[in-house]
């Protein structure tokens, strides 16, 4: 498996060594330990911190001696965005945990957790992997409870558990967008989670807001009509708004390249009734301006 010929080794090594001096242990986490062993250059990294609460903070102060830039922190919830040196994006988080107190609501978040309960969380196993971080970069032991090299191997996208589309609903977009960019399958767990998800109200009581702005993401892709082709098969539009059937949505093809919200939006409705075109921005949550530009009515 590749992994730290295509990692930028300066900005990562200096990272471990300030991680240290807060006390803290640093991990590579995410897209990036993914990109790496696909043998992509990733364009982001997400590094997780293993240590107090307080480490982001302390490490973002020290990273700024180091020509690092702080683009936006969040004390409250251990979180960071900075800017390495050379531009590259870094988001800083302390490991934590998640719990749903009801499906599709926003997690409560427990920071402080050990690495391999951080990794429990995530989505997909290919993004519960991670990679220590030492004073030479990223360490060639794979941390991988969840067998995520395995599944990158096969080329598939598989859900840590039966729960998790019913934890968060917007899973099955972002399912749609890695499968289009990396051309993966999907597992056939996901038939099982996508029940769960319906039977348990985690459509419902997910934000229009939330829900939107996956889908655009997804539809953002290259391979556009891949996503649109898995959404529909996991009968995803109906599940968003009742009605939004198959049949009212574009062919292959007739989604525009990338481009604005706006016009992704008139192409994507474009097949269906004005009614349900209404309904659609009303549970989307739909701004005045998209309103207008996808003729959905005020």
């Amino acid at each position: 498996m590749t992994t730290a010929p295509v990692l930028p080794p300066g900005p990562l090594r200096t990272l471990a060594r300030r991680a240290g001096e807060a006390r803290a242990r640093a991990y590579l986490v995410g897209g990036a330990v993914r990109d790496a062993a696909l043998g992509h250059a990733p364009t982001d990294l997400d590094v997780a911190l293993e240590g107090p609460n307080s480490a982001v903070e302390e490490v973002v102060r020290r990273l700024g001696e180091d020509g690092f830039t702080c683009e936006a922190r969040h004390a409250r919830f251990g979180t960071a965005t900075l800017r390495t040196p050379d531009g590259m994006r870094l988001d800083l988080a302390t490991t934590r945990e998640e719990s749903y107190p009801v499906p599709g609501a926003l997690p409560v978040v427990h920071c402080g957790a050990p690495i391999e309960r951080d990794l429990a969380r995530r989505d997909f196993s290919i993004h519960a992997m991670a990679r220590a971080l030492g004073t030479r970069g990223p360490e060639r032991a794979l941390i991988d409870p969840f067998g995520g090299a395995g599944d990158l191997g096969l080329r598939r996208l598989r859900l840590l558990h039966e729960r998790s589309l019913a934890d968060d609903p917007t899973r099955v977009l972002r399912a749609a967008r890695y499968a289009a960019r990396l051309g993966f399958s999907l597992d056939a767990g996901f038939d099982a989670a996508m029940q769960r998800a319906l039977s348990s109200g985690a459509f419902a009581n997910t934000s229009g807001d939330r829900l939107r702005r996956a889908l655009e993401e997804a539809l953002s892709e290259e391979n556009r009509h891949v996503a649109l082709e898995i959404l529909l098969k996991l009968e995803v539009p109906v599940a968003l708004v009742a009605g939004w059937e198959g049949r009212y949505l574009p062919p292959r093809g007739g989604l525009p390249p990338a481009s604005s919200p706006s016009a992704l939006w008139s192409a994507l409705l474009a097949p269906a009734p004005e009614a349900l075109r209404a309904r659609i921005a009303r549970r989307l949550a739909f701004p005045r301006a998209l309103r207008a530009a996808a003729r959905c009515g005020r």
